[in-house]
């Protein structure tokens, strides 16, 4: 993209485009078309706050198309729309490229307005530096650094491109020079002072001083112009006359170079240059202000991100970026004054002003640069000389500050001695004075600088201009008055022959004479001072000298090695980009050609494909489409709109269903209430289904274009436009091409790469009430359940409508058709031939199931919570549960198995299950035993027996049972301490109250009276049935269709719809003889299906007129669901329950399910309802057998019977806490404490090394098998 995109810099869209994307913001919900400005980006940035830089490889991107502004910017004539390099090019007419191309057109290109569009995204990027940490962290990366300050750096410098391997050419010299520089001692350059007078006059300079100056700035090997180590050897100091020849020039050529680049270049006002230095500058300043940023470390990588280029031009582009800082920390200090009592940030700017200090000494700054330094440390040194800051003398920060700002002085002074301009020399000295409090303050304490100071203001006493005499008298009586002990420290010197303290004196008494007189005294002692000042205090001013060129050499050779190093990286990162681009040129261009290559070989399979793909295509068409009119889609609605959902079947921790997912509006079957009119009954009966398309032969029309017709058109409407387009398309084809379709063919497209096909089942897929045939194909890698198709005896696949009726399981027609299951394609299907796929290695168990008592069922469940229900025919359900259970990666047979060996002769209960991955590695004992300790929550426990016992979520006819638990919904408050609050668990709902129990016993005392040969019963319904399932559930998707199926596509009257929980009980435990259902596991964790969230109108109650909506709650719920399922569950898991639920469970799985225990419970239902009561496969009588199916599977069924002894009651809970051993956490709060440290907790331990083999190797294993993983 970096090569590739940088042409089309002129389209501002693309910039937008680049920014969404870097943003993690859908480019989608953005108007590329026309570009009006960057507001309309901000205000979409401003919407998304939340978004993340999530591709930070952005940013180089960007930085590339303003490079190409900036390039552009100089040339005569501005391209519109840049040509596409032909080798790549690709023709689109309505390509976005091309329509924003045309958008541009007749656009306003000058420099200015170039100038303006990008000002406006560097300025977007400031704001967001400011506003978004992620997007700062990003900049803030050294790659991101480079390719700003490079365009910042070839508009500052006025430069083109060079290459890494230029410049690492010269940086390689330089090395070299300063290595051989750094091998000759200094002593060998030094020669003794022959006859030459120590000090000249500033006004006379001899010629040869002259000259060898002006030589040594031309030199190629001189560093710096002012304050460097060379400029440090003046022509007014004393080792002038004691090392002149040999010394200077080694001096001159010890440090950086001199650079003379661009003198009188000014800032450029081309485009990206102002903005994209102030964004560069607050990076930097930020970084200096960061109080956790002690390294510097925005500075530092924006001073090491230079483009390849000359030393001279990296000297000017370095001068240029530190003078803007240094302005903008001063006006900081200035705008800001707390910031100086943060001593952390002090601590930053103390390293910036050694930074600086080092470039001024070492002539580094251009004009103007060495000025802004001197004016931040004057400003930061007066406000720190308040005493409420309180930095005294010896502090490290004082320190650093002085440090920093005497070197500064001293550079000057030695600067201002090459030249004559005896107005610069006033003004400094003036400046010098006007700094007196930071200067002569007595926190500057060092006093080897007050050496250096005094020993040039004491030659400057000597000028033969007036004005810099008397402004040098005046510095000297400010420092006799206002340091003392410094001018009686300085005159302390032991010289021989030399009176020292004569000389203190005379200075201390000019602040008692007038200037004359001074003078006149000065000349008295000028051979004393002379030898004082040219003996002893020099010293300090050559070892000044000294200890700055070596810094100087130290840091030039450190400097030129990391950019050499730096060098080196660019230059395999460029080498890299290169063959990836060329890799990526060359690999584009041989796919393109072995794609036509292949299309052209693929086009006749194509023709004999396109029939599967029509049915295909338009089911997918219908989900996609729904996608994109969905909310917050491309073409969705502007404005919200109420959603539809649908619980999904995907499982969650202890099997709870809790994913809801969107449907369409349209996707719901149509319904009545019974208070519509029966004449449009029979129209909404029958459902409109789509038009079968043709099947014989393939035409190739543009059919498929008819889906792009809009959600309102009517049926009618899109078939005439369909049936227009196929004759108009049959019209112009000469001829027809047909072809013998191959199923298998389509069968094997929808498998992924590679895979392979090792054993094909029909079988039929149970949703419900749904039933949907189709072929499970155990492969390779993966299991695929695709819908609608048959294999037939003779292996050949076919579709599922080809297929005679003879031909297919007629017992599982008669059955479904009995159920009131349909087993065509219902509306909503996503397509045809709906394919679901799970990964082999996913597989987590497979259960033999019942389906309506027929052993014809399988139930598999895989690691992401996806499982299915399918039949297959009985004579190989046996088989395929043998080759599912092979690709479970733990399988554990269930010869220990967790039922009890008295109920081995039941044959479905043989190896039917395993608890080692739902229930973990244990029995049906265990699990009672884990129950019995509370080991597991009651909740959890109900789940594994429903789940043992057969009942599944996918078999509405066996959906999991669980127990009415309160019959308190009329309080206020729910108390779960009052035994009243619960229902009586040891007796079956019919039975809760003693009227009720005498009416149940006298009907089952009766039936047997009659001689009737049908086994009598109590209950002439159930507790569990497809339609109290149905019932609970019907303000939820599927359930709510499940429900219109069984009613005869409409609701049930409004009265007899459940509206209320409390109602519910009251008839379920007193009121309707015909009603004793017991719930469902949903009203214990699911509150979504007590409001009508589909808001679907179910009619309104007689006489009242009150209208069905939402679940009405008991009055403790306080109208919330979600606070009814919360005390519900916590009414299941109280003491009370707890101490009551195996009565519950001998009713329903238990010893008084069946026998003489359950007459005597009150427990007894219809015998059809019980497993192994009729044998489907032995009734002949195809009536008497559909009604038998009717019968079981409207009736409901009976639990298998897990139990044939009373169940142990669970242990009392131990809250004791010395029993325990830990404190019970709701009973003891107050042992709560916050610890002193962080805790660290370890990790879950999910695996483990071992060692000590004899191949010496380190092996993984895993915690939870103990088998050798896979690195």
């Amino acid at each position: 993209m970096r090569k590739l995109l940088p042409a089309y810099w002129n389209m501002p869209q693309l910039h937008e485009t680049l920014v969404l994307i870097m943003m993690g913001i859908d480019v989608g919900d953005y108007p590329l078309q026309k570009y009006s400005g960057i507001n309309n980006l901000r205000r979409c940035l401003q919407t998304n706050k939340d978004s993340k830089v999530i591709v930070p490889e952005i940013l180089p991107i960007i930085a590339d198309l303003w490079d190409e502004a900036r390039k552009a910017a100089g040339l005569p004539k501005l391209s519109t729309f840049p040509p596409i390099p032909s080798k790549l090019a690709r023709i689109r007419s309505n390509s976005t490229a091309t329509q924003m191309a045309k958008a541009n057109d007749g656009k306003d290109t000058s420099k200015a307005t170039i100038k303006q569009t990008v000002d406006d995204f560097i300025r977007l990027f400031d704001e967001l530096y400011d506003k978004r940490p992620f997007f700062k962290e990003a900049c803030n990366k050294q790659e991101a650094l480079d390719c700003f300050v490079q365009v910042l750096f070839l508009n500052i410098c006025q430069a083109n491109s060079m290459s890494a391997e230029e410049e690492l050419s010269s940086k390689d010299v330089i090395l070299a020079n300063v290595e051989t520089d750094q091998s000759t001692p200094i002593s060998a350059l030094s020669s003794p002072a022959d006859g030459i007078y120590p000090y000249d006059r500033l006004n006379s300079a001899t010629a040869d001083s002259a000259a060898s100056v002006d030589s040594a700035s031309m030199s190629p090997g001189r560093i710096i112009k002012r304050g460097g180590t060379s400029a440090l050897t003046t022509k007014t100091s004393p080792h002038v006359s004691r090392r002149t020849q040999a010394f200077m020039p080694r001096l001159r050529s010890a440090s950086w170079s001199q650079f003379n680049y661009l003198k009188s270049t000014k800032s450029l006002q081309e485009p990206v240059a102002d903005p994209l230095l102030d964004f560069i500058v607050k990076i930097c300043v930020q970084s200096i202000f960061d109080s956790t940023d002690r390294s510097l470390n925005g500075l530092s990588l924006v001073m090491a991100a230079f483009p390849p280029s000359t030393h001279d031009q990296q000297l000017y582009f370095e001068s240029h970026l530190m003078t803007h800082i240094a302005q903008n920390i001063k006006s900081k200090f200035q705008l800001d004054e707390d910031v100086i009592s943060d001593q952390r940030v002090l601590i930053n700017v103390v390293k910036f002003a050694q930074t600086a200090a080092d470039a001024a000494i070492q002539g580094r700054f251009k004009d103007g640069g060495t000025e802004q330094t001197y004016d931040l440390l004057a400003t930061i040194l007066e406000m720190l000389q308040f005493e409420e800051y309180n930095y005294n003398a010896n502090d490290s920060l004082m320190i650093g500050f002085y440090r920093s700002f005497n070197r500064m002085i001293l550079a000057r002074v030695s600067e201002l001695e090459y030249g004559d301009d005896s107005t610069k020399i006033t003004t400094f000295l003036d400046y010098c004075i006007h700094h007196q409090k930071v200067i002569l303050s007595a926190k500057n304490t060092d006093m080897e600088f007050l050496k250096c100071f005094c020993y040039h203001l004491y030659y400057y006493l000597q000028s033969s201009d007036s004005q810099i005499k008397d402004a040098a008298a005046s510095i000297w009586k400010l420092l006799v008055l206002q340091k003392p002990e410094g001018i009686a420290f300085l005159f302390n010197a032991r010289v021989k022959g030399l009176e020292c303290e004569d000389l203190s004196s005379g200075f201390r008494q000019m602040l008692e004479m007038d200037l004359e007189s001074f003078y006149t005294w000065l000349d008295s002692r000028k051979v004393e001072l002379n030898m004082l000042f040219n003996e002893y205090i020099c010293k300090s001013w050559e070892n000044f000298i000294i200890q700055e060129q070596k810094n100087s050499k130290e840091m030039l050779k450190n400097y030129v090695a990391r950019r050499i190093n730096k060098l080196r990286r660019i230059q395999r990162r460029e080498a890299h980009e290169r063959d990836i681009f060329n890799e990526y040129t060359t690999k584009t261009l041989s796919w393109s050609q072995e794609i036509q290559e292949v299309e052209t070989n693929r086009f006749v399979k194509a023709l004999q494909d396109f029939d599967g793909h029509e049915n295909f295509i338009h089911s997918e068409w219908v989900r996609i489409s729904e996608d994109l009119i969905r909310e917050r889609a491309i073409w969705g609605p502007e404005k919200a709109t109420d959603l539809n959902w649908r619980l999904d079947n995907t499982e969650g921790p202890n099997r709870m269903r809790k994913r809801l997912r969107y449907i369409s509006n349209d996707s719901h079957l149509p319904y009545l209430p019974k208070q519509a009119r029966r004449s449009k009954l029979s129209t909404l009966k029958a459902p409109v289904r789509p038009m079968p398309a043709k099947r014989t032969t393939t035409k190739v029309s543009k059919e498929l274009n008819g889906a792009e017709n809009s959600k309102e058109t009517t049926n009618n409407d899109e078939d005439n436009l369909i049936e227009k387009r196929l004759s108009h398309d049959e019209e112009n084809e000469d001829e027809e091409l047909s072809y013998e379709e191959d199923k298998s063919r389509k069968v094997l497209r929808l498998l992924d790469q590679g895979d392979m096909v090792q054993d094909v089942y029909n079988v039929s897929n149970i949703a419900g009430l749904d039933a949907c045939e189709g072929l499970l194909l155990l492969c390779k890698n993966n299991i695929y359940l695709i819908d609608n198709f048959f294999q037939r005896s003779d292996g050949e696949v076919v579709e599922l409508w080809d297929v005679p009726k003879e031909e297919r399981d007629q017992y599982l027609l008669l059955i479904e058709r009995a159920a009131g299951m349909g087993t065509e394609q219902s509306e909503n299907t996503p397509g045809d031939h709906a394919c679901r796929k799970w990964a082999a290695t996913d597989l987590r168990d497979v259960f033999k199931r019942r389906f309506l008592f027929r052993d014809v069922a399988l139930e598999i469940f895989f690691k992401d919570g996806q499982n299915a229900l399918f039949t297959v025919a009985l004579s190989e359900r046996d088989e395929l549960y043998s080759k599912l259970v092979e690709r479970v990666e733990i399988h554990e047979e269930s010869d220990g198995t967790i039922f009890r060996s008295d109920m081995d002769n039941i044959p479905s209960l043989s190896n039917t299950f395993r608890l080692s991955s739902l229930f973990g590695t244990s029995t049906l004992n265990d699990l009672v035993q884990r129950w019995e300790r509370r080991e597991i929550s009651n909740f959890q426990y109900l789940m594994y027996l429903n789940a043992i016992a057969g009942r599944s979520y996918n078999d509405i006819t066996q959906y999991p049972v669980f127990p009415w638990i309160l019959a308190d919904y009329t309080s206020e408050e729910l108390d779960l301490t009052n035994p009243k609050t619960f229902r009586d668990l040891t007796k079956p709902m019919g039975a809760q109250t003693e009227e009720r129990r005498r009416e149940f016993e006298d009907r089952y005392r009766q039936w047997g009276e009659t001689g009737d040969p049908t086994p009598a019963f109590h209950y002439g319904t159930h507790y569990s049935s497809a339609m109290i399932v149905c019932s609970f559930l019907i303000r939820l998707e599927p359930f709510t269709q499940h429900y219109l199926k069984l009613q005869g596509g409409t609701f049930d009257h409004a009265d007899r719809l459940f509206d209320s929980i409390g109602k519910a009980w009251d008839s379920a435990s007193e009121k309707n003889m015909g009603d004793v259902r017991e719930l469902i596991p949903e009203f214990f964790y699911l509150p979504e299906f007590l409001t009508n969230v589909n808001k679907f109108n179910f009619g309104v109650k007689q006489g009242s007129g009150e209208a069905i909506d939402s679940v009405v709650l008991p009055p403790w719920a306080h109208g919330d669901p979600k606070i009814f399922i919360q005390k519900h569950r916590e009414a299941l898991e109280s003491d009370y329950v707890s101490a009551n639920l195996h009565h519950w469970i001998d009713l329903v799985f238990g010893f008084k399910q069946q026998g003489q225990a359950a007459i005597d419970s009150l427990n007894v239902f219809h015998y059809v309802s019980y497993e192994g009561a009729v044998n489907l496969d032995t009734i002949t009588d195809i009536v008497e057998k559909t009604a038998t199916i009717g019968m079981i599977n409207n009736f409901g069924q009976t639990p298998r019977q897990l139990f044939r002894k009373p169940h142990l009651s669970r242990n009392t809970p131990v809250s004791d806490s010395i029993s325990l051993g830990y404190y019970v956490f709701q009973d003891h709060l107050d042992k709560l404490i916050q610890s002193v440290a962080p805790l660290r907790v370890p990790s879950d331990g999910s695996r483990y090394i071992e060692w000590g083999f004899s191949d010496s190797s380190l092996r993984l294993y895993s915690t939870e098998t103990g088998k050798l993983r896979p690195y």
